[in-house]
């Protein structure tokens, strides 16, 4: 069961049992009034205080229409207004903390430049009604999500998960984006109720949910999923084991988004239909990583250590790209540190660190400076005993740069220190370094070495 779902019915009296199920935020609804076909969409306080008696936390999103099947005057500027102060009205009845968010929906694939215009003009009457007291945000395509946070009118982007609409892969693939609704219209084991789930982008602090006790940020492990697109042209099988000795299962088309549960050799577990089960393994060579990844190794995840995935790492080779290219995977280990992903010109060796440190379940420094390991006293200073896979911190001067690296240990001398770490050489590499003294233009002086 994903952990962050929508569903557009009252889930009130299922609240400890969607904990059971390993749900932590449900996403519900603001409107004008329900329909008799969905008599229980908008959020009341009795759902609400029973959601967060349980634990759960919950985010809102606003939909009269949404624009839905083209009809773009349920996106008019007139009711811009009226659905912000509708929204305002209902997080005053329901105690909605202010800070947290309020999403919009635009429920259409609208690519026209005069209905994009249309559509941020609508935010821009709902963003000067809600008047900074809430984070606005947007349900939507790629395309539209892009226009509007390229004219500054919404910090939350959730895309459909409608994958023809415009500009959504990208978006993706860019990261700008909070939330994915990958999972659509799933059923719940009880009520007779659907849902949809979804992903978080881990790069983010959270997606405007809230609790009992206020807004609150997401841990890295909630919601987060390593998703891949199937780049094969004519189709990837999905086979029962991981080998071509295995029976087909079923072929899936170019494009396909699938989740990663582990790494078996040259083999993807994946979990098609999103509901944490595996339902059989890919070739990893036609998976391309959109949403975070995986350690490239053979463990059983408790096994998994921060140095196992740093090898595995080393195995694929991995390097700067000239120009303006950025390596997308050095583009993923800037992810999971604070400010998000940027550019592989980006000193990256504490990204590389915390991405490995975190792929084995261990909480890092969330921080892209090297020095965050030793200043903050992550973990224990083990430098009169140290062990493969402890990490090293130097301090690293420079004409006109002061800072620091950071990389896992391999082995020690008097003088000199062998790590494996990345943004060594522009790549994954194992490199030496000096305890006190010179390589290249820095100076580098070993500050000490980090065990968890």
């Amino acid at each position: 069961m994903q952990q962050i779902i929508d569903v557009a019915h009252n889930v009130g009296p299922y609240a400890q049992k969607l904990v059971d199920l390993g749900v932590v935020s449900v996403i519900r609804y603001y409107n004008i009034q329900n329909s008799t076909t969905l008599p229980s969409k908008c959020l009341t306080k009795a759902e609400l205080t029973s959601l967060h008696q349980a634990g759960l936390s919950v985010a809102v999103v606003f939909q009269a229409g949404g624009g839905a099947n083209g009809k773009l005057s349920d996106l008019s500027d007139a009711k811009g207004t009226r659905d912000a102060k509708r929204a305002l009205e209902l997080a005053a009845e329901l105690g909605q903390p202010t800070g947290s968010g309020i999403y919009f929906a635009v429920d259409h694939d609208y690519v026209a430049p005069d209905d994009l215009a249309q559509i941020a003009s609508y935010f821009k009457k709902a963003k000067a009604e809600l008047g900074g007291r809430y984070v606005l945000g947007v349900y939507g395509s790629g395309l539209v999500a892009r226009k509007l946070h390229e004219a500054g009118l919404v910090d939350l982007i959730w895309l459909s998960g409608s994958l023809g609409w415009s500009g959504t892969r990208s978006a993706l693939q860019d990261g700008l984006w909070t939330l994915f609704q990958k999972d659509m219209e799933q059923d719940l084991p009880f009520g007779g109720l659907d849902y949809d789930g979804n992903v978080f982008n881990s790069a983010k602090a959270d997606f405007g949910q809230f609790a009992v006790e206020g807004s609150v940020e997401t841990p890295r492990s909630v919601g987060a999923s390593a998703t891949f697109t199937v780049t094969a042209r004519g189709g990837l099988n999905l086979r029962a084991g991981p080998g071509e000795t295995f029976g087909v299962i079923q072929k899936y088309p170019l494009g396909t988004l699938v989740r990663g549960v582990q790494q078996i050799g040259d083999w993807t577990q994946v979990d098609i239909q999103g509901d944490g089960a595996s339902d059989g393994y890919m070739h990893r060579s036609y998976l391309e990583a959109t949403i975070g990844g995986l350690p490239a190794v053979l463990q059983e995840k408790a096994a998994i250590k921060p140095i196992d995935v740093a090898k595995a790492e080393l195995a694929l080779g991995v390097k700067e790209l000239p120009g303006s290219q950025h390596n997308p995977r050095i583009v993923m280990y800037h992810a999971t540190t604070k400010g998000g992903k940027t550019s592989d010109e980006t000193a990256w060796c504490s990204s590389f660190v915390n991405y490995c440190v975190e792929q084995a379940g261990i909480q890092g420094t969330d921080s892209k400076w090297a020095r965050s390991w030793h200043d903050e006293h992550w973990g224990h200073d083990v430098i009169a005993q140290p062990a493969v896979g402890d990490i090293v911190v130097f301090s690293r001067v420079g004409k006109k740069e002061e800072g620091g690296h950071v990389a896992f240990f391999q082995s020690m001398t008097e003088t000199e220190v062998t790590c494996l770490g990345g943004n060594q050489g522009d790549r994954v590499s194992i490199s030496t370094y000096p305890k006190d003294g010179k390589k290249g233009p820095f100076r580098y002086k070993l500050l000490s070495i980090r065990r968890a």
